[in-house]
């Protein structure tokens, strides 16, 4: 888990980063699955999309595949199931039909599970938040793509976009949450550093002797 620093400036590098973070592990895994990635703001410079575009591209050896037991195939399924039952539909024909596209598919999918797992166990109110946030990409990517179909009726069109409408704003609040969630955890450890700082200040010469005395071969000192 990223370590967060603050205010103005610093505040918005952090946040940046540790919406990257967030951000890259749940398109990871929704990627992995079959979706469409998220909206978001893309690098300046994209890597070439074909071989033939970057002169060692052709020769970058594929990506290992993680060797996964049953029990952790299991609990990734469990997880595709409760967050996103068609896509634990999808999963579940593969699996029949092509075995290995499938061990390769979870494979790919278990680095961003396992982060979301830990995320789990650390901070639920993030993983619960970080859920909402993927289903609501998952719900407004299909009513997109029934938006898109040519020969729409207008009223259709019309019931189609208020849903859609609905759900970008849902999945807007939860990204508010999400922000403000991140922002007092931020808080939280500056304070913890600013007491940790005033308490080794009014300590300063305690240390000091201690860090030299352990650096002659006495007992070992205080955090240096």
């Amino acid at each position: 888990m990223p370590q967060f620093l603050f205010p103005k400036l610093i505040s918005q590098i952090c946040c940046i980063r540790w919406t990257w973070q967030r951000k890259i592990a749940v398109l990871g895994l929704a990627a992995c699955i079959g979706m469409l990635t998220l909206p978001a703001r893309l690098p300046a410079k994209m890597p070439p999309a074909h071989p033939s575009a970057h002169p060692s591209a052709a020769a970058m050896p594929p990506k290992p595949v993680i060797c996964l037991n049953p029990d952790q195939i299991g609990r990734i399924m469990q997880f595709l199931e409760r967050t996103q039952p068609d896509v634990y539909q999808k999963a579940t024909a593969l699996r029949h039909s092509h075995p290995r596209k499938f061990v390769k598919l979870i494979s790919e999918a278990a680095p961003n599970f396992r982060w979301l797992e830990h995320l789990q166990k650390h901070d639920p109110k993030l993983f619960n938040l970080t859920l909402q946030d993927i289903a609501d990409t998952h719900k407004s990517f299909q009513i997109a793509g029934e938006l898109r179909q040519p020969g729409q009726p207008k009223a259709e069109s019309e019931k189609l976009r208020a849903r859609l409408v609905r759900v970008v704003t849902d999945q807007f609040d939860v990204r508010q949450k999400i922000r403000t969630h991140e922002l007092n955890r931020l808080l939280r450890r500056i304070n913890t550093l600013r007491a940790d700082l005033k308490d080794r200040q009014q300590k300063r010469m305690q240390i000091i002797d201690r860090r030299v005395s352990s650096l002659i071969g006495r007992p070992p000192s205080l955090n240096w």
